[in-house]
């Protein structure tokens, strides 16, 4: 009996490793290559918030890249299953054909109406934002450093304060860094009022450049003189 229970443990370790952990793997993995791969156009603008142009060459070869990585990986996490081949390819193949029917166009940000008072509010929200992001950084560094004087001042705490506070910190950091990162992604985006796209360009800058990347438009400059361009 032992000797079976020892063995059944062995073979569900094995499965473990072998499948399930690698199948869970591609689970979280995949999914994100399979909706560039099927939308890659919705995508796109989602990730870069609409503020940044493509070509449909540049389109066509992201798509390519991530059919390649998702149906691969579809493909190999299914294999581990241990099913035929022909029922392997019916998902890959699908994704194949999923894709191929998007309807593949240059991206093209719309480009905001060419008044003073539209550059005014546009670049009032641009400091809104540098400022929100700022402030995530700053609250992220405030519990931060409590985090470290309560593992290092805390023991004189009950051991009940030490689990709830030490949680608490611990949460506020995994959100805080969750929020600094969509704070972050906001003001890099910052559209240009002038040609609507990104006013740092495709990477972004964590400040702002002197001159839009794609029109050239100067910092902080009015609609006066650009309202008929």
């Amino acid at each position: 009996m032992l000797i079976g229970s020892v063995f059944r443990m062995e073979n569900l370790q094995q499965f473990l490793q072998s499948k399930l952990f690698p199948l869970i793997a591609s689970m979280v993995v995949y999914p994100v290559w399979i909706w560039l791969a099927v939308r890659t156009k919705h995508c796109l603008q989602i990730v870069t918030r609409r503020s940044v142009p493509f070509p449909k060459r540049t389109i066509w070869l992201i798509k390519v890249l991530a059919l390649i990585i998702a149906a691969g990986g579809v493909f190999a996490a299914v294999n581990t299953l241990g099913v035929p081949w022909f029922v392997t390819v019916l998902p890959a193949g699908l994704i194949v054909y999923l894709a191929i029917q998007e309807n593949v166009q240059d991206l093209v940000p719309p480009k905001p109406p060419q008044d003073t008072v539209t550059y005014q509010l546009a670049w009032a929200e641009y400091w809104r934002l540098r400022n929100t992001a700022l402030q995530s950084w700053r609250w992220f560094g405030a519990v931060f450093i409590m985090a470290i004087l309560l593992g290092r001042f805390g023991d004189g705490l009950s051991h009940p304060a030490q689990i709830v506070l030490g949680a608490t910190c611990i949460s506020a950091i995994i959100g805080l860094f969750f929020v600094i990162n969509v704070n972050q992604l906001k003001w890099m985006r910052w559209p240009c009022p002038r040609c609507g796209c990104s006013f740092g360009g495709f990477w972004g800058r964590p400040w702002l450049p002197k001159r839009c990347a794609y029109c050239g438009l100067p910092r902080e400059e009015k609609a006066t003189s650009h309202s008929s361009s």
